[in-house]
């Protein structure tokens, strides 16, 4: 398993294969795509899960985190997750922070997230913004 910078095209692909499999992948694309930092997990030289992070100042959001359908279950997302609590760590962020559906808060949870106050519903998904809290000693 290797984790490193992921194409943008084949990280859309994923994401719609994954999360909006009955939309075209323009639906799949974000405002901000071409500021993010788009990370995948390849397996044998295929890449097999992904995620995109964003930074606001001293804090990280990633979004549209999704694992090939014939690979969940297989530790990829929790590896990539690891790798970014690791890398908000090692740059000393704050706060990491995502729009979790709201059937995925026990996943988050096991990496130290915690479901705040907001929340709404869009494309039919409720979902909560789960954050995750650094505390770093100088």
């Amino acid at each position: 398993m290797i984790i490193s910078e992921a194409p943008y095209e084949e990280v859309l692909a994923i994401r719609q294969q994954v999360m909006y499999p009955d939309r075209d992948t323009e639906y799949v694309k974000l405002p901000d795509d071409k500021m993010g930092l788009h990370i995948g997990v390849y397996e044998n030289d295929v890449l097999v899960s992904v995620m995109s992070v964003f930074l606001h100042g001293r804090e990280v959001q990633f979004r549209k985190l999704a694992t090939l359908q014939q690979e969940q279950g297989k530790g990829y997302a929790s590896a990539l997750m690891q790798w970014l609590i690791d890398y908000a760590n090692d740059m000393k962020f704050d706060r990491l922070w995502c729009n979790a559906r709201a059937n995925a808060t026990d996943f988050y949870k096991k990496f130290g997230y915690a479901e705040t106050d907001e929340r709404f519903s869009r494309d039919g998904y409720d979902y909560v913004i789960m954050e995750r809290l650094f505390t770093h000693k100088d």
